[in-house]
């Protein structure tokens, strides 16, 4: 009789067989299945991030840009002003006239400088009192940048003096630019000059009157102070910026009408002492731009007379300026 054994190993053997290729098959479709899965999920779009678990830091989430047709603004480029044409056109408004005159218009923004005179020179030392203010402004904030003063203790009577002509106020400060000594102080705001390359004459208090002791400027000298602030050159660009918001700030007594258009925003420290001076200097803001003139006579004929020219002379340059 024969043996049965090797029919029972290879019944064994063709089992395992089919088992096996039974699983092969099994994990081939689960595998199968998955990636299926996986692609579906990756081609759906979502917009709520996942979140990271523990300290688990997640890559940036990155979305497809749209496209937009909106054109980036490109900085309005200003033609220069016809200097020889206001220039011409000072000297004629000018002409004639007996007492001395200085006219200094600048713009800012090119820094086109044109300028007028009769009776005198140029660069002649003309009185004009009040016209240290802003340059008293501009050593406060120096100082105030330097720590030798707190702003916020003077700032008031730094816009008093501007914005109200109060010559006490610009005296006050005068006194705490020199630790308290008056004259100290007038030193340091002439000395504040000179660090820019200008000049002034500062003699006497402006709130004192008469006397050998005068205090001069040039209407260059000032026109080029205002436009350091009006270019954020003065001090820092900050403080020039304060500066020229307290110079634009409605003043409550204007002393000359500007005769400006209603959309036009102006500033002038302005000085008048009849028989002696009558001075004017300001930033005027057009739409578009701005311009700095500064204007003095000395010696007028009649005050009535040489406040018309100084209105007459600033709508004048403003026409310049409307492009």
């Amino acid at each position: 009789m024969k043996s049965r054994k090797p029919d029972i190993f290879l019944g064994i053997t063709m089992c395992m067989l089919v088992l096996a290729a039974v699983l092969c098959i099994v994990i081939l479709f689960v595998q199968k299945n998955n990636e299926s899965k996986e692609t579906t999920e990756a081609t759906q779009i979502t917009t709520e991030a996942p979140k990271p678990s523990g300290n688990e830091t997640l890559p940036p989430i990155t979305t497809e840009e749209i496209p937009t047709t909106e054109k980036p603004q490109t900085p309005v480029e200003l033609a220069p002003i016809n200097d020889a044409g206001l220039k011409a056109e000072l000297d004629e408004s000018l002409r004639g006239l007996t007492s001395e005159w200085q006219v200094m218009v600048i713009d800012p923004a090119l820094g086109t400088k044109v300028g007028s005179a009769v009776n005198c020179g140029v660069d002649n030392w003309m009185t004009a009192n009040r016209m240290a203010q802003v340059f008293i402004m501009g050593a406060v904030f120096q100082q105030a940048k330097d720590g030798t003063l707190v702003l916020e203790d003077v700032i008031e009577d730094v816009k008093s003096m501007i914005t109200n002509n109060d010559t006490y106020a610009a005296d006050r400060l005068t006194e705490r630019l020199g630790a308290g000594d008056s004259s100290k102080g007038r030193e340091a705001v002439k000395s504040f000059a000179v660090s820019y390359g200008l000049k002034l004459g500062f003699n006497r208090s402006l709130s004192g009157t008469g006397g050998s002791q005068k205090n001069y400027v040039t209407a260059q000298q000032t026109a080029e102070l205002l436009g350091m602030i009006c270019s954020g050159l003065l001090v820092s660009e900050d403080a020039s910026q304060q500066m020229l918001d307290i110079l634009l700030t409605p003043a409550e007594e204007l002393e000359i009408d500007a005769g400006l258009a209603d959309d036009v925003q102006y500033g002038f420290v302005t000085d008048i002492e009849s028989g002696t001076c009558i001075c004017a200097m300001g930033v005027v803001r057009m739409p578009n731009r701005s311009f700095v003139i500064s204007i003095v006579c000395n010696k007028p004929v009649t005050t009535e007379g040489a406040k018309k020219k100084l209105t007459e002379l600033i709508t004048l340059v403003a026409p310049y300026f409307k492009e």
